[in-house]
């Protein structure tokens, strides 16, 4: 059985997001872009069923075909979450991580008291506002989700968009509040997530402060991960600019080979 590529897409999109990064991939390793839990047309959440990082884990698990030999994970935003949560568990085979911008608020607003500047006024401000965390009568409706999207896009985005595409995150609402509530407080603290496989943390360079600072510290327990700044890009560069993206993954899949080859 051939190793696997394991990619988990982030809030509000699908594993469409993919499409144009995992080619090329490494002779014996097949790919593999499971849709998460809530968002298939025949497993949306209603609104008040519960859910954790379990959860996603346990789902995400269960793609993974009979006798897989190895895992490589990649994941983007609250995907980069649910890949670190995996390659954790002693059950999957890890081989290789490669992860855009894996939001981490909790992991991060548990060291508040170290944060400067801009980031330590969003994780502020953030964790001040139990109405967008935890208020579950509002969370995943319009003014949730507009917040949501501008503040990983621009100002005006959902606005901008499409009425199809706010059907959509309609229908996916209440999953992307458990999403947020989940990346706030469900991950462990940065040490916890300390790897010895080849490992890639990639991040834009307009990113929000806070991603980037997430990044910085994965890295801090992870020193030997190569860390790669996107110039001119930002959050969702995985979805709108992957030709941007695509180099930080050839070269991750190098690394891998290289490695293998030299442990042979």
């Amino acid at each position: 059985m051939a190793d696997v590529a394991l990619f988990v897409h982030s809030t509000g999109v699908g594993p469409f997001m993919w499409n144009k990064l995992l080619v090329g991939l490494p002779e014996g390793i097949a790919p593999l872009t499971p849709t998460n839990r809530g968002y298939s047309p025949s497993d949306l959440l209603a609104r008040g069923t519960p859910f954790s990082l379990q959860d996603e884990v346990a789902h995400l698990k269960a793609q993974i075909p009979e006798g897989t030999t190895g895992v490589h994970l990649g994941g983007h935003s609250y995907g980069g979450l649910v890949a670190l949560s995996l390659a954790m568990d002693p059950a999957v085979p890890v081989r290789s991580l490669w992860l855009y911008e894996p939001v981490l608020f909790g992991s991060l607003n548990a060291e508040a008291d170290t944060l400067q500047g801009e980031v330590a006024e969003q994780v502020r401000a953030l964790f001040t506002d139990r109405e967008f965390l935890l208020n579950e009568e509002t969370g995943g409706n319009d003014a949730w989700l507009e917040r949501f999207v501008d503040y990983w896009n621009f100002p005006g985005m959902w606005a901008s968009m499409p009425d199809k595409a706010k059907l959509m995150a309609r229908a996916v609402g209440w999953k992307m509040y458990h999403e947020v509530r989940m990346v706030s407080q469900e991950p462990e603290p940065f040490a916890h997530y300390r790897l010895s496989v080849p490992t890639t943390l990639v991040y834009g360079e307009h990113t929000q402060p806070p991603a980037a600072e997430m990044v910085r510290r994965l890295a801090t327990v992870n020193p030997h991960a190569d860390v790669t700044e996107l110039k001119g890009q930002g959050h969702m560069a995985v979805v709108g600019a992957p030709d941007a993206v695509l180099p930080t993954l050839q070269a991750h899949w190098a690394r891998v080979v290289a490695g293998q080859a030299s442990a042979a």
